[in-house]
């Protein structure tokens, strides 16, 4: 089956045309019309040096003779590759008149068809525009390497000339003060040190010294990670390093040493030696410390008695503030009771009486068992006690006061369940939830539940009362906190109800949570203790 080579030329991956003995277009392959942005249509029958007209003239001019290079003369058999031609053409997109400029290469041949028609000129044609970039890219990345080489060539000159007029200063320093200098070799770990440096150490003249020697057993334990990643930073670096630490000398006496150095390198940058000297600073790092530690004792006693004055203003504001109420209510119905004598009076003063007593006894209860806990004074018993009744029970103590206030409380699921509690903290626990949950919320309903989750039970009290914002989520177990309700009028208590409840759990080894969507959506606290096994 005779080869179609019109198919294979179309094929051809690189870009090619075909011309006649005058150089006119006869064919141009698939790859030549697309790299151009050309239909065949376009060029066939053109003169090559007609096609492609973009640039300057002086860019055309250079074409011409460049082609001339190519074109005439071409013998049977003879290859011709053309030097680099910058011609600058439209890119795809681009707005009319815009060029982008290209780099062009071309390999020409004859060709002889073999039947009896005239020889023809086939010409390849290479946009080597992305090769020349990177090759100007290769020359100027190594241009910048050459650059930086001798820069840091410069650099490692001006480092050793520093490092002489150091050492002139460090012979100077050391003829007026006793300093030990050093000298280590990283290549042997020898370390050679004057008198005065050993004796720094803890050690005696004779003794030899040796960079193990020196940082994995003469510093201290505590110190010699701090020590060698100070040194090795520096060095890396090319930076003085200062670093102090501590040593045991024979006597069992710790000193503390000062320890500066200095890298040295070779012209090949490669480290030849560490120079440096020791000091004895354990006079001054001690009452350095001693300072320090008296700055932080008078710094917490400063903040501990800020600490107690703001807690203690704050008590005794709250406390009178709460105590006031109640206390100016049974004065005002005792003063009533002694001047009238309408029996009606008695019993409503009587009510009024017994209510704000019970109220300044739970605040008193509470005050008191809050001392108790700051001091670290209250205990429980834990006995195995049934969470589910023991808080139905409370419910009911309380669902008067609930009622009263035109509220609903629902009582919901009180699984039974068994707890290592302390019964009358445990209802204290359950009392203080529900009864904050009676006193913030305004209308609605508060729902009790006990329920159990695998070895835990978890005693919830939810209600419908103002909410909770959630940045003082995270506030509301703590002492003397209290969120008021909407109206932003003042709730009566002292703020210790959570706070307690939140550390007698913790005595029962359980936990607390509250749950708030925001103001106005309720809140639901939740206890959850370990079941009895």
């Amino acid at each position: 089956m005779p080869v179609d080579t019109t198919q294979v030329f179309e094929l051809l991956p690189d870009a090619w045309l075909i011309l006649d003995e005058r150089f006119h277009v006869l064919l141009a392959n698939a790859r030549y019309c697309n790299m151009q942005g050309l239909a065949l249509a376009d060029i066939r029958g053109l003169s090559i040096y007609d096609i492609n007209q973009f640039g300057s003239q002086s860019q055309r001019d250079l074409r011409r003779n460049w082609l001339d290079s190519m074109l005439p003369g071409l013998a049977p058999g003879e290859t011709r590759l053309s030097p680099l031609l910058r011609y600058d053409m439209p890119a795809p997109n681009q707005r009319e008149g815009e060029l982008t400029p290209h780099y062009w290469q071309v390999r020409t041949s004859i060709i002889n068809p073999g039947d009896g028609r005239a020889p023809m000129i086939g010409m390849c044609v290479m946009d080597v525009t992305d090769s020349i970039a990177t090759s100007e890219r290769d020359q100027r990345e190594r241009a910048k390497l050459r650059s930086q080489a001798r820069l840091r060539q410069v650099l490692v000159d001006e480092a050793n000339a520093e490092l002489r007029a150091h050492r002139e200063q460090l012979r100077q320093a050391l003829a007026f003060a006793h300093v030990g200098a050093w000298e280590l070799d990283p290549a042997t770990g020898a370390v050679e040190g004057t008198d005065q440096c050993k004796v720094n150490l803890g050690l005696t003249p004779s003794d030899t010294l040796t960079q193990s020697l020196l940082f994995d057993e003469l510093v201290d334990e505590a110190d010699r990670v701090r020590v060698n990643e100070a040194m090795s930073h520096a060095l890396a670096q090319r930076e003085h390093f200062e670093v102090e630490f501590r040593v045991t000398w024979p006597d069992r006496s710790v000193h503390w040493i000062l320890l500066r150095g200095l890298g040295r390198y070779q012209s090949d940058d490669t480290l030849k030696a560490i120079v440096g000297f020791t000091l004895d600073i354990t006079s001054r790092k001690e009452a350095e410390l001693e300072q320090r530690a008296i700055a932080e004792s008078e710094k917490r006693a400063r903040e501990h008695s800020d600490e107690v004055a703001r807690a203690m203003d704050h008590f005794v504001t709250a406390v009178s503030h709460e105590l006031r109420s109640p206390l100016g209510a049974i004065l005002s119905w005792t003063t009533l009771l002694q001047r009238a004598a309408d029996p009606s009076h008695v019993t409503r003063a009587a009510g009024v009486i017994e209510r704000n007593a019970h109220q300044l006894s739970h605040m008193v209860d509470d005050l008191l068992d809050s001392g108790a806990i700051a001091t670290g004074k209250l205990s429980v018993s834990l006995r195995p006690v049934d969470l589910g009744a023991l808080a139905g029970n409370v419910a009911e103590d309380i669902r008067m006061t609930a009622e009263t206030k035109g509220l609903r409380l629902v009582v919901g699921e009180l699984a039974p369940c068994v707890v290592m509690a302390d019964e009358s903290r445990m209802k204290q626990i359950a009392w203080n939830l529900l009864s904050n949950a009676v006193k913030f919320c305004a209308q609605g309903e508060v729902e009790l539940g006990v329920t159990v989750n695998g070895h835990q039970a978890e005693l919830s009290v939810r209600d419908t009362g103002c909410g909770i914002e959630p940045d003082a989520l995270a506030r509301i177990f703590e002492r003397f906190q209290q969120i008021n309700p909407e109206s932003g009028g003042r709730v009566a208590g002292l703020g210790l109800g959570l706070w307690l409840v939140k550390h007698l759990v913790d005595l029962h080894h359980g936990s607390v949570t509250a749950e708030s969507a925001g103001r106005g959506q309720g809140a639901t606290f939740r206890v959850i203790l370990p079941l009895y096994r």
